[in-house]
């Protein structure tokens, strides 16, 4: 076999060969193709897994953080009804303590107020006091002029009863005809100083009642006052702490009238 024979067999079988290879490889591919698609579908649902996978770890990342800060809200939410709480607690203490407070306040302003009216009625009490005093003071002056009248008459009666010692009559008149006893004026002088005086005493007896009247609604008052002052402040001065005793401050004992002899 020459050169050339043999190169064009070479040639051929290379051919040949790589016919073989190139049906061979198709063939193979054709084999392996089913193959390559499943996995690819697989990758395909994988991937989609994990995108769903992944977006469900976000949203309960989402929602465990929405939780937490949830979670913060309410324990911050219960902190402030506790602090709320103890503010309206103590609130509350204060409005009792006021409430008290305006209570006693109330009572004081009561106590002051009766203070007051007690003090007036013993002011005017002794007012009264004063004027009746007065008023008794002229009733014993009037009572000492009937007695010096009374005495004048009793002297001028001893007189007249003496032998020789008569007293001497006075014309009434010029053409009366009428003698002018100068007894008989000292008796219509004393009648009417006895008058004089019984009506003084009696106004200083009215003056004096009145004036005891008040004065012992204004011991009355000052007894309430310190009852009540007992109650509400212990430490409140009293009014009246000793009733007013008249005997003592002015005596309604005016002299009696001397009966006459």
């Amino acid at each position: 076999m020459n050169t050339s024979g043999l190169h064009s067999t070479i040639r051929t079988t290379f051919l040949i060969g790589a016919a073989s290879l190139t049906l061979t490889g198709s063939l193979l591919a054709q084999a392996e193709e089913p193959d390559n698609a499943q996995s690819l579908l697989e990758n395909v649902k994988r991937s989609a897994l994990e995108r769903q996978i992944a977006a469900k770890q976000t949203d309960l990342d989402r929602l465990s953080e929405d939780l937490a800060k949830g979670q913060k809200a309410a324990e911050t939410m219960e902190g402030n009804i506790t602090a709320t709480g103890n503010l309206a607690t103590a609130s509350s203490g204060q409005l009792e303590k006021l409430n008290i407070q305006k209570k006693r306040l109330e009572q004081v302003l009561e106590l002051t107020k009766m203070r007051i009216e007690a003090e007036t009625l013993k002011a005017d009490g002794l007012k009264m006091l004063a004027d009746a005093q007065g008023k008794a003071l002229a009733a014993l002056k009037k009572r000492a002029d009937e007695t010096s009248v009374r005495l004048e008459v009793g002297q001028a009666e001893l007189k007249q009863l003496t032998p020789g010692g008569e007293v001497a009559a006075e014309p009434a008149g010029k053409g009366t005809g009428k003698v002018h006893s100068p007894l008989s004026d000292m008796r219509k002088k004393l009648s009417s100083a006895e008058t004089a005086s019984s009506n003084a005493e009696q106004i200083a007896r009215e003056a004096m009642r009145a004036a005891s009247s008040k004065l012992d609604l204004a011991n009355a008052a000052s007894g309430k006052v310190k009852k009540k002052a007992v109650n509400v402040e212990g430490d409140l001065p009293e009014i009246g702490e000793k009733p007013l005793d008249l005997e003592e401050k002015a005596p309604d004992r005016t002299p009696q009238k001397a009966q006459p002899k």
